[in-house]
């Protein structure tokens, strides 16, 4: 049994953090997983040993809550228990049976019958805002659709006010740059008050369903957490965890499969021609973007993972976006092919144990938002000269913003 190959390449360079799959085209080359010293962290980037270690939770333990940071000399850390060694375990950071116990909870939200319940109401958020933006010839679609609809879609779920969104949003944000790996001792710790603030919200939300029903889950999370289900910090680490990846999963989606279709015309047309591929345009987006980079997990003993040993305590990181761009597993890895088979055996959302809960709302709402913009435009296009500009973080990978230039169809199309 081998030592995993040491990675010499800067995980955090500028230039990785803005393309990583130069690097881990490398990575795969040389083998399934890579150890970081700095870190003291494996990294896993082939497709097949990722999906190993999602099909043995009891060996790959999600129970690891890693921060990464930048030290004082700007050298990225890794610390476990975040940055002030608290916090409670919940749902993704979580294995059974307190995972079990937080999906019950919560999961009759994101059913695919109370999702496709929440279609029209998603169409109604998505009309005006996609007409503004035709109306107006173009616009930064993240900032117009993108970043805004996640969150009010996910705040009426949870029950809670969409005059709250921009908070949420704000939050949301300071807890994704938290846990990006860029952030020095002192915005770390402005980041982390930020998250007290948060915390402090939805135990007042939380508070208030206990006394006057809501409407949403947070009334389940509220009774859950009267009954002793669940306890009360895990009743508002519960809540966050929704907010911030319901909300930034489907904001990356929006950004990414936007961005891919306004580089390419002809797809433009072929969907328009062909609606019934936008299912697939979407599944290519979410496995050539994976919105988050990769999640943690740490192992209960020692084991083997594609010949290369790990030992009890061994902490990993999955990398969704190398295993869903691996020549092993997809032809073509780097092509958008709506006519690829198997479309949907990327792992963007995860796979069994923790299958993202919110991935039938995700692609609702991208159905959605990108039907509304094919069918007002005749042409979607990037400004000449425009490069992608993306948030800087080791977690996610998500446009900061999109400008786009919109030629309206001759009758406002379909649906604004």
């Amino acid at each position: 049994m081998a030592h995993a190959p040491v990675l010499a390449d800067d995980l955090f360079a500028p230039a990785a953090l803005d393309d990583p799959y130069p690097l881990y085209e490398r990575l795969r080359a040389a083998g399934p997983v890579h150890f970081l010293p700095a870190l003291g962290l494996h990294l896993v980037v082939r497709h097949a040993e990722v999906l190993a270690a999602l099909d043995d939770p009891a060996t790959y333990s999600s129970h690891l809550v890693g921060l990464l940071y930048a030290g004082e000399d700007g050298v990225s850390l890794l610390a476990a228990g975040g940055p002030d060694g608290g916090g409670a375990d919940v749902l993704a950071t979580a294995d059974p049976p307190a995972h079990t116990g937080h999906r019950r909870i919560v999961q009759q939200g994101f059913g695919r019958g109370r999702v496709a319940e929440l279609r029209a109401d998603v169409e109604r958020l998505v009309a005006p805002r996609v007409a503004a933006l035709v109306a107006a010839g173009g616009g930064d679609w993240m900032a117009g659709l993108a970043t805004p609809l996640p969150v009010l879609v996910i705040s009426r779920i949870l029950g809670l006010p969409d005059a709250d969104a921009g908070r949420l949003t704000a939050w949301s944000d300071a807890a994704v740059e938290l846990l990006g790996g860029l952030a020095g001792p002192e915005r770390t710790g402005g980041l982390a008050l930020e998250i007290v603030a948060f915390t402090e919200y939805l135990h007042g939300r939380l508070d208030a369903a206990g006394r006057v029903p809501a409407g949403g889950l947070v009334d389940e999370i509220a009774a859950a957490r009267a009954d002793g289900r669940l306890s009360r910090d895990e009743a508002a680490g519960l809540l966050l965890q929704l907010v911030t990846a319901g909300s930034e999963s489907t904001t990356s989606l929006l950004g990414s499969a936007v961005r891919m279709l306004a580089a390419d015309p002809a797809l433009q047309d072929r969907v328009r021609t062909e609606p019934a591929l936008l299912e697939a345009v979407i599944e290519e987006a979410l496995r050539l973007e994976s919105p988050f980079r990769g999640h943690f997990r740490v192992t209960t003993r020692d084991a083997e993972l594609g010949g290369v040993h790990l030992p009890e305590g061994a902490r990993l990181m999955l990398l969704w976006g190398a295993a869903n761009r691996d020549p092993g597993a997809f032809e073509g890895p780097d092509l958008l092919d709506p006519g690829r088979s198997a479309v949907r055996s990327h792992t963007a959302f995860g796979r069994g144990l923790h299958f993202c809960l919110g991935a039938h709302l995700a692609r609702l709402e991208a159905m959605a938002a990108l039907s509304a913009l094919l069918d007002a435009t005749v042409r979607i296009a990037l400004p000449s000269g425009d490069r992608p500009s993306y948030v800087p973080s080791m977690f996610v990978r998500r446009l900061d913003r999109l400008p786009l230039l919109l030629t309206p169809a001759p009758d406002g199309g379909a649906t604004v």
